[in-house]
């Protein structure tokens, strides 16, 4: 017989910003920056704390990783991929193949010779993820924020990026139609001040580059398959850290 359940709620704060207490909403609602996440799953009542604790350590961790790739930054995302190699994950029955899955993903990363090898292999971890909420029917809510404003700034405009590939990475792990759409739809129409991310000879490859994330984010928008998001979603971030390196092949660690 199944062991009587509880809901458990876990609030992860990672990179959180402002005074404001952040928003959770549903996985098919608008969402945030990532700095919170809420997931509700199944637990039974004596596993609760340790379960809280460890839903914790893991979505900081998967997301950190995923974000130090974005960032360019490979040495951090090893970082991260060796710990979820060898932290104990089995908490819960029915997790065992999810957590195999997620661990091999974890090591390939931790191996991966090159940062744009890195980025292909984190759609796996993503597809893990989301394979394992869909089968212990968890659902997952992120902090909701509204899409930085079109701005001609570059800064501005990398913010926009990164928001949208939020969207999209939660869409992935959620699952989440609403947020994959949302991430999809501001990258298809995102604008990158190329003259001012490169200069000279690098600004062509810059260019190229920029225009593969949007006809990328444009065939996301039209599949609804979470191994095809997976897959599209490790092209896009290679691409993403394909072109940070190039602009900044020395990155400096920080956000």
């Amino acid at each position: 017989m199944r062991p009587r359940t509880l809901s458990l709620i876990v609030l992860v704060a990672a990179c959180s910003s402002g005074s404001e207490p952040p928003v959770t909403r549903s996985q098919g609602s608008g969402s945030g920056s990532g700095s919170v996440v809420a997931v509700v799953v199944d637990a039974a009542p004596a596993d609760a704390s340790t379960l809280k604790q460890h839903m914790l350590e893991h979505f900081a961790n998967v997301s950190e990783l995923q974000r130090a790739i974005a960032r360019g930054h490979l040495d951090d995302a090893k970082k991260h991929a060796r710990w979820l190699a060898s932290h104990d994950e089995q908490l819960l029955d029915g997790w065992k193949p999810y957590v195999d899955e997620m661990r091999a993903a974890a090591r390939a990363v931790a191996d991966a010779a090159d940062l744009p090898t890195a980025a292909a292999l984190v759609s796996r971890l993503g597809l893990a993820c989301s394979g394992c909420h869909v089968a212990r029917s968890a659902i997952v809510t992120f902090a909701w924020a509204p899409a930085p404003d079109e701005d001609p700034a570059l800064q501005v405009q990398m913010k926009r990026h990164q928001w949208a590939a939020a969207r999209l990475w939660e869409g992935l792990v959620g699952p989440s139609d609403e947020m994959w759409s949302q991430g999809t739809s501001a990258l298809a129409e995102s604008k990158l001040d190329t003259f001012a991310a490169a200069s000279g000879s690098k600004r062509g490859d810059v260019v190229a580059l920029a225009g593969q994330v949007r006809t990328l984010a444009k065939r996301a928008t039209k599949l609804t398959v979470r191994e095809e998001r997976g897959k599209l979603y490790g092209e896009l971030l290679s691409t993403c850290a394909g072109c940070h390196q190039l602009v900044r092949p020395n990155p400096v660690p920080g956000p």
